[in-house]
């Protein structure tokens, strides 16, 4: 079988840089706060998911990488054959090397600048597909106002039942004080 590069050959290798940067919540704003609107219009404002940490609290930003496409050159030092095509192992300086697909590699440092933006592009595009994804833990954001909704009722029904308790207790010490 004939391969295009041959061990000795000079190639280029695309790939791209990340750089983390932080940007505003699409979900709150910035606020940390979102609010929910219940069948009753009951309002309820709750901590936003999407721009807190684990168990930290809302910060009102998402980390999001910026990609600046690269080309790295190197030598191949190895041809595999395999029944799923042709890999090439590629040397980049005395301590680094990778293995390629025939594709992934290019003649010249403009092809593959080319395929370096392409891949820094997709790169970026799935990282909005995930910054706009809402990945919540185990539970809805439904579900976490429906339960705080309930707890406030709660809440609410032992303060009533509480009210009325030290009401009577007060009525009882009064008749004791009287007799």
């Amino acid at each position: 079988m004939a391969t295009k590069y041959s061990i000795g050959d000079v190639v280029w290798r695309p790939t791209f840089e990340n750089e983390q940067e932080w940007v505003e919540c699409p979900d709150c704003g910035g606020t940390g706060r979102l609010r929910v609107t219940f069948h009753d219009d009951t309002t309820v404002s709750i901590e936003c998911r999407n721009c807190s940490r684990g168990y930290d609290p809302p910060t009102g930003k998402v980390s999001r990488y910026v990609r600046h496409p690269e080309a790295h050159q190197g030598v191949i030092s190895g041809i595999e054959i395999t029944g799923a095509g042709v890999e090439y192992r590629l040397r980049q300086g005395e301590h680094s090397s990778w293995i390629c697909k025939e594709s992934d590699l290019s003649d010249t440092h403009e092809e593959a600048m080319v395929k370096a933006q392409a891949l820094a592009d997709e790169a970026s595009a799935e990282e909005n597909r995930r910054i706009y994804r809402k990945e919540k833990d185990t539970r809805t954001w439904a579900w976490n106002a429906s339960y705080h909704r309930g707890r406030i009722k709660d809440a609410q029904r032992n303060l009533e039942y509480h009210t009325k308790k030290l009401a009577a207790a007060n009525l009882k010490v009064r008749d004791e004080k009287k007799a």
